[in-house]
């Protein structure tokens, strides 16, 4: 799959099948990630691969999806992500650390659409539940959570064609 290709397929997914996604696969959407645009080169993130299922679980348990749905509304057990990967910040005080999670995540998230894996960003999550969970240091704050698996839905998805005065400015 080309990027864009993978750009105009890739959608949040919130369902997915219960078939394990192999490390290597999480490994590659990491480095994908770790090679992100970062300002002035800090490499500034951190990542935690969860792929172990009773570690899914209590990860999951710390997550909150999408809190707009009305009323609330979760994955049940049998729709739940198989993996996941835990967005870890070494310093929230340099001022574009959010661009560079926004850069890497978004290089991780296309690379899982490519193999063929579904993925969900999230960021109303437990933070200091997670920091428990994985004995992870209170100077490493967690961002983000980036759910994965195999998808169980298909996102709909309507395109619009770009003005011809937008593609010229």
């Amino acid at each position: 799959m080309n990027v864009y290709d993978a750009i105009i397929s890739r959608r949040s997914i919130r369902r997915f099948h219960q078939k394990p996604v192999k490390l290597e696969l999480l490994k590659k959407c990491v480095n994908a990630g770790r090679l992100a645009p970062s300002a002035a080169n800090l490499q500034q993130l951190e990542y935690i691969i969860v792929n172990d299922k009773t570690l899914c679980a209590h990860l999951f348990e710390a997550l909150h999806w999408a809190a707009y749905i009305q009323p609330k509304w979760i994955p049940k057990e049998a729709e739940r992500p198989t993996a996941y990967i835990v967005v870890l910040v070494k310093d929230t005080q340099n001022p574009y650390y959010e661009r560079d999670v926004g850069f890497a995540t978004e290089n991780i998230v296309l690379t899982a659409e490519g193999e063929g894996l579904g993925s969900c960003i999230l960021c109303n999550i437990e933070r200091v539940k997670i920091q428990e969970l994985f004995n992870i240091p209170l100077e490493l704050p967690v961002d983000s959570v980036i759910a994965f698996g195999y998808k169980a839905e298909t996102a709909v998805v309507e395109l619009v064609e770009a003005s011809e005065s937008a593609l010229t400015r």
